[in-house]
């Protein structure tokens, strides 16, 4: 038999989220600690056994790019030294993920026809201008640096190598992006429904896309595979994106929205969670 969900440590946990957030309770919802008490880290080792699987993956991953060397034509020893630290973070972002998912599908199925039949909000409203300009220059201007590599240098091996991580970092951070921004409502009231919007929004902050433009500079303080003068060009275009990233954190940080009033479970002046035994179960009709 599995764990039981929530556990009492979710349960916890899921409080100290919603003290955060501005509403004090002792025993959260079950909905409510069904979701939360997995993204505050109640339960590390399944996330952990989780990242064991997707590291095994992910080496596996990087052992087979890094066959590419062997192909006809190919200069291993001009091959970017990155590949290890965005299959690593390929890993982890699909270990947290992974876990989230399940989280609030297991939360969904349990609302069954209790779920409130609402909109998703758009896309465009969950994150600022400067978030999705650090998007545009992770991928777009990585792709355009990388081309430029290409066909203005000999170094042809290195461009092409970088180009195909930067590509399935794309691809990682695409499905995770699309996961929460096409995720359905999950709530049951108008409290569950407004820390489903706050969690999208937190959600949409673990997407991290300029971390995908840091793992090439392993290059510049290793191996120094890369093209010469293209240094300042790859430490420039890593320090712009983690900047967007950045500024969009801190005003997302200044901007969080705050609860409204409503039931989000049993309330208490203790933000912590009292350490009872929890019956979630509906009462009996009466005979």
């Amino acid at each position: 038999m599995g764990a039981q969900v929530p556990t009492r440590g979710e349960v916890a946990q899921a409080a100290v989220w919603l003290g955060r957030h501005g509403v004090r309770v002792r025993v959260p919802t079950r909905l409510l600690a069904t979701r939360l008490g997995m993204r505050v880290g109640a339960r590390p080792l399944a996330v952990l056994g989780r990242l064991a699987v997707f590291y095994l993956a992910g080496t596996a991953g990087a052992l087979g790019y890094q066959s590419l060397q062997y192909l006809p034509g190919v200069r291993g020893v001009e091959m970017t030294d990155s590949k290890v630290a965005y299959f690593l973070l390929f890993a982890i972002q699909g270990a947290i993920w992974s876990a989230l998912r399940q989280r609030d599908r297991k939360a969904a199925a349990a609302l069954g026809q209790r779920a409130l039949d609402r909109p998703r909000p758009p896309w465009r409203a969950l994150r600022s201008g400067w978030y999705f300009a650090s998007v545009v220059v992770t991928f777009a201007g990585g792709a355009a640096l990388g081309a430029t590599m290409f066909f203005t240098t000999e170094y042809r091996t290195y461009a092409w190598s970088w180009l195909g991580l930067l590509a399935m970092s794309a691809v990682v951070f695409g499905a995770a992006f699309a996961g929460v921004v096409r995720r359905p409502v999950i709530a049951e009231d108008e409290p569950s429904l407004a820390v489903d919007a706050v969690l999208r929004i937190e959600d949409l902050s673990l997407t991290l896309p300029a971390i995908y433009a840091s793992p090439v500079l392993t290059d510049l303080v290793t191996t120094h595979r890369q093209p010469p003068g293209f240094a300042p060009w790859l430490a420039g275009y890593a320090a712009l994106a983690i900047a967007l990233q950045v500024v969009d954190a801190i005003i997302h940080g200044r901007r969080r929205p705050a609860l409204p009033d409503g039931n989000y479970g049993v309330p208490s002046a203790d933000p912590q969670f009292a350490q009872t035994a929890v019956n979630w179960s509906p009462p009996e009709a009466p005979r």
